[in-house]
């Protein structure tokens, strides 16, 4: 069988043609994304038992003879039931030494996207009482916050998201003082991929981008997750707003709106991965434990450009390197390029001063240098960040 070589924190993995797929939200998909990016997201659910799990879905994503006579969704089912499948704890992934080291030490960023029940489970708000899901979420911040401050993990390298409107209500509610934001745009409790879509389209279509960045900037929101749709066409004209894009008037339209306000995408798909870089946004990458080293605009692949950030040295390497030699590259700045939290004052400034320029930050240069000390990056640097760790898995994730 065909061997093939793959990249992992400068070594060298031999493996098969058909590598395994790492799972999608554990412990070993996120220890080995925060290694490859600046930062790791992942979906966290309450159980039966009020405890936190890592499961995006809101149906149990085991086969049905695994499953046997457990309940369908996920909140209907212990701690222990989820972890004998498989399925990581917050608590495992908090506590892991490597992943709490990269949050308190490295500049590396933890993006919590908390999941409310299905409307049918019987949990939470359910068809007719959806304000119940404010105190709902509001304890599942209390429970993370709990494991997060145990664990001595500092609250600049933490935010968490979820498709639900009153996120920043239900944080004032409990005087939570950890970053929360919104994702947009919204979608149900219930219903498949194309219902959502539907149900999203009309905030899509009508809902213009200063209004988003205005309304997360007076929620005190650091960032403004969104689709990858509102930045690409043929989706990107199909709004009522002025087009924003990645490239030519639509893309200087869109620094000089955000002026550095962070923006975070998905899906961030390799083929847009320059573009989005250059538009000043950050991405949620599915393809971390990919073995692509080569963008499709034949430059070396790097992601990590916040908490390993390339001087212009080695970015004119990483351009004028020959693909089959990409590799090699990689794995030689993995080694010899200083990441950010052994990085002196000047070098630390020297990347601000370009990167503020880069992407019109309104912030001035004495207050991005001040939030940067204590190996804290500022929110407005552009990360690659490991979605649900390495990425989406297939379905069901255990089988």
């Amino acid at each position: 069988m065909k061997l093939i070589c793959k990249h992992f924190e400068g070594t060298l993995v031999e493996m098969s043609s058909e590598p395994k797929q790492i799972k999608e939200n554990t412990l070993e998909s996120l220890s080995r994304a925060i290694k490859l990016s600046d930062g790791i997201e992942f979906d966290v659910r309450s159980t039966l038992d009020e405890r936190l799990i890592l499961h995006h879905d809101m149906t149990l994503s085991v086969s049905e003879e695994l499953r046997d006579d457990l309940p369908k969704y996920v909140e209907k089912n212990t701690l222990s039931d989820l972890n004998e499948f498989g399925f990581s704890s917050f608590e495992d992934i908090v506590n892991d030494s490597m992943i709490s080291q990269s949050l308190r030490e490295h500049g590396k960023l933890m993006n919590i996207e908390l999941k409310l029940p299905h409307i049918s489970s019987g949990v939470g708000g359910g068809w007719l009482s959806s304000k119940k899901n404010i105190s709902y979420i509001g304890n599942m911040m209390n429970q993370c916050a709990k494991i997060l401050n145990e664990a001595e993990i500092p609250k600049h390298s933490v935010i968490f998201y979820g498709f639900f409107k009153h996120m920043s209500y239900a944080a004032k509610k409990i005087n939570f003082d950890w970053s929360v934001s919104s994702l947009f745009p919204p979608q149900l409790r219930f219903g498949s991929q194309t219902l959502n879509r539907i149900y999203a389209s009309s905030e899509f279509t009508s809902r213009s981008l200063n209004s988003m960045i205005k309304r997360q900037k007076k929620r005190n929101s650091p960032i403004l997750p969104c689709a990858l749709e509102y930045f690409i066409p043929p989706y990107n004209k199909l709004r009522l707003d002025k087009t924003y894009g990645l490239s030519g008037k639509s893309l200087d339209r869109l620094l000089k709106l955000k002026k550095g306000f962070p923006l975070y995408i998905w899906p961030g798909l390799i083929k847009h991965e320059t573009m989005l870089y250059d538009a000043g946004i950050s991405i949620l990458s599915d393809s971390l434990d990919s073995n692509e080293y080569t963008l499709p605009e034949g430059i070396a692949r790097w992601t990590k450009q916040s908490t390993q950030p390339l001087n212009d040295k080695w970015i004119q390497r990483f351009r004028e390197t020959s693909p089959e030699n990409h590799k090699d590259l990689i794995e030689e700045a993995t080694r010899e390029v200083s990441p950010w939290h052994e990085l002196n004052s000047n070098e630390r400034k020297y990347f601000l001063d370009k990167w503020s320029k880069k992407w019109y930050w309104s912030k001035s240069s004495q207050e991005i240098y001040h939030e940067s000390e204590s190996n804290k990056l500022p929110w407005e640097s552009v990360r690659v960040i490991g979605h649900r760790g390495c990425g989406s898995t297939s379905r069901p994730i255990f089988n």
